[in-house]
Protein backbone atom coordinates (compact mmCIF):
# COMPACT_ATOMS: atom_id res chain seq x y z
CA UNK A 1 0.00 0.00 0.00
CA UNK A 2 1.41 3.49 -0.81
CA UNK A 3 1.47 6.39 1.68
CA UNK A 4 0.71 9.79 1.44
CA UNK A 5 2.37 12.40 3.72
CA UNK A 6 1.29 15.94 3.67
CA UNK A 7 2.89 19.17 5.40
CA UNK A 8 0.79 21.56 6.78
CA UNK A 9 1.30 25.62 7.90
CA UNK A 10 -1.68 27.54 9.20
CA UNK A 11 -1.54 30.82 10.60
CA UNK A 12 -2.83 29.85 14.20
CA UNK A 13 -3.05 27.23 16.55
CA UNK A 14 -6.70 27.20 15.96
CA UNK A 15 -6.82 26.73 12.50
CA UNK A 16 -4.02 23.58 13.56
CA UNK A 17 -7.10 21.80 14.98
CA UNK A 18 -9.94 22.02 12.10
CA UNK A 19 -7.56 22.34 9.03
CA UNK A 20 -5.43 19.32 9.26
CA UNK A 21 -7.92 17.11 9.31
CA UNK A 22 -10.01 18.89 6.69
CA UNK A 23 -7.24 18.18 4.12
CA UNK A 24 -6.82 14.97 5.53
CA UNK A 25 -10.11 13.47 4.94
CA UNK A 26 -10.44 15.79 1.33
CA UNK A 27 -7.34 13.56 0.39
CA UNK A 28 -8.91 10.48 1.25
CA UNK A 29 -12.07 11.68 -0.50
CA UNK A 30 -9.93 12.71 -3.79
CA UNK A 31 -8.37 9.45 -3.91
CA UNK A 32 -11.59 7.50 -3.71
CA UNK A 33 -13.01 8.67 -6.49
CA UNK A 34 -9.73 9.55 -8.58
CA UNK A 35 -6.97 7.56 -7.04
CA UNK A 36 -5.00 5.14 -9.45
CA UNK A 37 -4.22 2.42 -6.30
CA UNK A 38 -4.69 2.17 -2.42
CA UNK A 39 -3.04 5.00 -0.91
CA UNK A 40 -2.65 5.73 3.01
CA UNK A 41 -3.12 9.03 4.02
CA UNK A 42 -1.43 9.85 7.39
CA UNK A 43 -1.86 12.40 9.41
CA UNK A 44 -0.56 15.73 8.34
CA UNK A 45 2.50 17.09 9.95
CA UNK A 46 1.37 20.09 11.30
CA UNK A 47 4.75 22.77 11.04
CA UNK A 48 5.47 25.63 12.98
CA UNK A 49 7.27 29.16 12.15
CA UNK A 50 4.45 31.25 13.92
CA UNK A 51 7.07 32.12 16.65
CA UNK A 52 9.69 33.74 14.22
CA UNK A 53 8.46 37.29 13.99
CA UNK A 54 11.38 38.54 12.59
CA UNK A 55 11.11 36.98 9.83
CA UNK A 56 8.87 37.57 6.88
CA UNK A 57 5.31 35.77 5.97
CA UNK A 58 7.39 34.87 2.74
CA UNK A 59 10.75 33.81 4.57
CA UNK A 60 8.59 31.40 6.90
CA UNK A 61 6.38 29.95 4.20
CA UNK A 62 10.46 28.92 2.52
CA UNK A 63 10.98 27.67 5.91
CA UNK A 64 8.07 25.66 6.14
CA UNK A 65 8.92 24.10 2.57
CA UNK A 66 12.54 23.09 3.35
CA UNK A 67 11.05 21.83 6.84
CA UNK A 68 8.81 19.91 4.37
CA UNK A 69 11.24 18.09 1.31
CA UNK A 70 10.73 15.07 1.39
CA UNK A 71 6.82 15.31 2.23
CA UNK A 72 4.79 14.54 -0.94
CA UNK A 73 3.07 18.25 -0.43
CA UNK A 74 3.24 21.12 1.45
CA UNK A 75 -0.45 22.84 2.57
CA UNK A 76 -0.48 26.54 3.01
CA UNK A 77 -3.10 28.33 4.48
CA UNK A 78 -4.24 31.83 4.66
CA UNK A 79 -7.40 33.81 5.93
CA UNK A 80 -8.92 35.46 2.73
CA UNK A 81 -10.44 38.88 5.42
CA UNK A 82 -11.81 39.48 1.74
CA UNK A 83 -14.98 38.44 -0.15
CA UNK A 84 -12.62 36.04 -2.57
CA UNK A 85 -9.53 34.34 -1.72
CA UNK A 86 -7.46 35.27 -4.89
CA UNK A 87 -6.22 38.62 -2.79
CA UNK A 88 -4.77 36.52 -0.06
CA UNK A 89 -3.48 34.03 -2.13
CA UNK A 90 -1.73 36.84 -4.16
CA UNK A 91 -0.02 38.10 -1.10
CA UNK A 92 -0.02 36.27 1.40
CA UNK A 93 0.83 32.80 -0.13
CA UNK A 94 2.48 33.11 -3.41
CA UNK A 95 5.40 35.39 -2.38
CA UNK A 96 6.27 32.37 -0.34
CA UNK A 97 5.56 30.15 -3.14
CA UNK A 98 7.99 31.39 -5.67
CA UNK A 99 10.43 31.78 -2.87
CA UNK A 100 10.53 28.15 -2.25
CA UNK A 101 10.66 27.53 -6.11
CA UNK A 102 13.58 29.90 -6.47
CA UNK A 103 15.82 28.14 -4.27
CA UNK A 104 18.41 26.35 -4.86
CA UNK A 105 18.71 23.79 -1.62
CA UNK A 106 16.22 21.15 -0.90
CA UNK A 107 12.28 21.78 -0.55
CA UNK A 108 8.90 20.42 -1.02
CA UNK A 109 8.31 20.69 -4.73
CA UNK A 110 4.38 20.50 -4.38
CA UNK A 111 2.51 23.38 -2.94
CA UNK A 112 -1.26 24.09 -2.41
CA UNK A 113 -2.63 26.99 -0.98
CA UNK A 114 -5.68 26.80 1.53
CA UNK A 115 -8.03 29.83 1.64
CA UNK A 116 -10.81 30.18 3.21
CA UNK A 117 -13.22 33.40 3.23
CA UNK A 118 -12.96 34.85 5.30
CA UNK A 119 -11.40 32.62 8.38
CA UNK A 120 -11.39 29.00 8.69
CA UNK A 121 -14.88 29.39 10.63
CA UNK A 122 -16.83 29.80 8.48
CA UNK A 123 -16.13 25.96 6.90
CA UNK A 124 -17.36 25.20 10.39
CA UNK A 125 -20.93 26.45 9.19
CA UNK A 126 -21.46 24.95 6.25
CA UNK A 127 -23.43 21.96 7.76
CA UNK A 128 -25.81 22.05 9.79
CA UNK A 129 -26.31 19.29 10.97
CA UNK A 130 -22.63 18.28 11.33
CA UNK A 131 -22.94 21.36 14.16
CA UNK A 132 -26.16 20.40 15.69
CA UNK A 133 -25.09 16.79 16.54
CA UNK A 134 -21.02 18.27 18.00
CA UNK A 135 -22.95 21.35 20.17
CA UNK A 136 -25.96 18.86 21.24
CA UNK A 137 -29.11 21.19 19.79
CA UNK A 138 -32.08 20.55 17.10
CA UNK A 139 -32.49 24.09 16.87
CA UNK A 140 -32.78 25.25 13.15
CA UNK A 141 -30.26 27.78 10.92
CA UNK A 142 -32.75 30.59 11.71
CA UNK A 143 -32.87 30.31 15.43
CA UNK A 144 -29.36 29.33 15.48
CA UNK A 145 -28.33 32.47 13.81
CA UNK A 146 -26.55 30.19 10.85
CA UNK A 147 -26.26 31.18 6.94
CA UNK A 148 -29.25 29.05 5.83
CA UNK A 149 -27.27 27.71 2.83
CA UNK A 150 -23.41 26.42 3.06
CA UNK A 151 -22.31 29.19 -0.06
CA UNK A 152 -23.90 31.60 2.14
CA UNK A 153 -21.36 31.35 4.70
CA UNK A 154 -18.67 33.26 2.70
CA UNK A 155 -21.08 36.45 2.97
CA UNK A 156 -20.64 36.49 6.69
CA UNK A 157 -18.12 39.36 7.88
CA UNK A 158 -17.29 37.70 11.00
CA UNK A 159 -17.94 33.80 10.78
CA UNK A 160 -16.05 33.33 14.45
CA UNK A 161 -18.91 35.39 16.19
CA UNK A 162 -21.27 33.97 14.56
CA UNK A 163 -20.15 30.39 15.60
CA UNK A 164 -19.51 31.33 18.88
CA UNK A 165 -23.17 33.33 19.01
CA UNK A 166 -24.74 29.61 17.64
CA UNK A 167 -23.20 27.65 20.47
CA UNK A 168 -24.78 30.48 23.24
CA UNK A 169 -27.87 30.41 21.71
CA UNK A 170 -27.43 26.31 22.13
CA UNK A 171 -26.88 26.92 25.86
CA UNK A 172 -29.60 29.32 26.62
CA UNK A 173 -31.95 26.99 24.80
CA UNK A 174 -31.09 24.52 27.00
CA UNK A 175 -31.38 26.42 30.19
CA UNK A 176 -27.65 26.79 30.58
CA UNK A 177 -25.75 29.77 30.47
CA UNK A 178 -22.20 30.44 30.15
CA UNK A 179 -20.05 33.82 30.39
CA UNK A 180 -17.29 32.73 28.21
CA UNK A 181 -17.77 30.28 25.47
CA UNK A 182 -14.54 28.21 24.61
CA UNK A 183 -14.63 27.40 20.81
CA UNK A 184 -11.55 25.46 21.21
CA UNK A 185 -12.95 22.24 22.08
CA UNK A 186 -15.40 22.35 18.93
CA UNK A 187 -12.78 22.92 16.25
CA UNK A 188 -11.72 19.27 16.24
CA UNK A 189 -14.91 17.60 16.28
CA UNK A 190 -16.70 20.13 13.50
CA UNK A 191 -13.50 18.64 11.34
CA UNK A 192 -14.34 15.18 11.68
CA UNK A 193 -18.24 15.96 11.42
CA UNK A 194 -18.67 18.41 8.76
CA UNK A 195 -20.18 17.12 5.55
CA UNK A 196 -17.14 17.59 2.54
CA UNK A 197 -20.45 17.48 0.17
CA UNK A 198 -22.02 20.34 2.01
CA UNK A 199 -18.24 22.40 1.61
CA UNK A 200 -17.77 21.75 -1.94
CA UNK A 201 -21.43 24.58 -2.24
CA UNK A 202 -18.36 27.06 -0.39
CA UNK A 203 -16.51 27.98 -3.78
CA UNK A 204 -13.16 28.64 -1.56
CA UNK A 205 -12.88 25.09 -0.33
CA UNK A 206 -14.15 23.61 -4.17
CA UNK A 207 -11.18 25.66 -5.01
CA UNK A 208 -8.81 23.96 -2.91
CA UNK A 209 -10.21 20.75 -3.88
CA UNK A 210 -9.44 21.71 -7.35
CA UNK A 211 -5.76 22.25 -6.53
CA UNK A 212 -5.06 19.33 -3.98
CA UNK A 213 -6.25 17.19 -6.90
CA UNK A 214 -4.00 18.87 -9.84
CA UNK A 215 -1.25 18.09 -7.24
CA UNK A 216 -2.32 14.45 -6.18
CA UNK A 217 -2.48 14.10 -10.19
CA UNK A 218 1.19 15.66 -10.57
CA UNK A 219 2.42 13.18 -8.03
CA UNK A 220 0.71 9.90 -10.06
CA UNK A 221 -1.72 8.86 -7.32
CA UNK A 222 -5.10 10.48 -8.91
CA UNK A 223 -5.91 10.66 -12.25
Amino acid sequence: MNTLVLAVYAEGRIDERFLPIIIQRTAEQILIERGQSVVDVLDPIVLDFKGRTSSSRADRILGAARQAAGYHALVVHADADYPTPDRAMRERIQPGFDLAREAGDEVCEQLVGIVPVRMTEAWMLADLEALQSVIGTNLDAGALGIPQRPKQVEADSDPKQTLRSAIQNALIHRRRRSRRINLDKFYEPLARHVSLKRLQAVPAYRRFVHDLTETLIALHLAQ
